[in-house]
């Protein structure tokens, strides 16, 4: 296997373990059979690594190209057993409020907005950085934040106000939409 076959691979495989729990459990949702579920999430992967040379992130996130395969094995599978499944049933299922697309779209946006959120963080000087970690990502107060790292309350409130807005300032110059 040449590198680039193997570099291929190893990008369809984190994919493949990212969406997988997501297109089973959306399809086990619509068609209530775990067996057929499972069978039904096999084959799109299965289309998705027969076609995975025509995906092009510059045209869309794999998320959604992968929610048009899921979307035409769903149409697929109910036509398939047509003979025993009510018309209004399968309209139900296929169209299904959109959630599907809807949650790909919505892990694609968060990670994007988390991968940005982490790049405006090592834009911050260090002492800032450390403030913003300790408030959001473990949950302490600005009491606590200062006997940890040497400084006064008040001090730990200025710095974290200057960080956010300069985190603001990151998103905006950017153009990234956050909400």
């Amino acid at each position: 296997m040449s590198n680039a076959d193997q570099q291929t691979l190893a990008v369809f495989e984190r994919y493949y373990n990212q969406y997988y729990p997501i297109v089973y459990g959306q399809i086990l949702n619509r068609i209530r059979n775990p067996a057929d579920a499972e069978d039904l999430t096999m084959d799109i992967f299965l289309k998705c690594w027969e076609k995975f040379d025509s995906f092009d992130p510059e045209k869309a996130a794999f998320g959604t190209w992968l929610f048009v395969i899921v979307s035409n094995k769903l149409k697929n599978f109910y036509r398939d057993r047509k003979e025993t499944d009510d018309i209004d049933e399968v309209g139900q299922y296929i169209e299904a409020d959109g959630s599907f697309e809807e949650d790909l779209l919505q892990i694609d946006f968060l990670r994007s907005v988390r991968a940005h959120l982490a790049h405006a963080l090592e834009t911050l000087p260090e002492t800032q950085q450390q403030i913003v970690i300790r408030k959001y990502y473990r949950k302490k107060n600005a009491n606590e934040i200062a006997a940890e790292i040497g400084m006064s309350p008040g001090n730990v409130r200025v710095q974290l106000h200057r960080a956010l807005a300069r985190m603001r300032k990151y998103f905006e110059d950017n153009n990234i939409e956050w909400e």
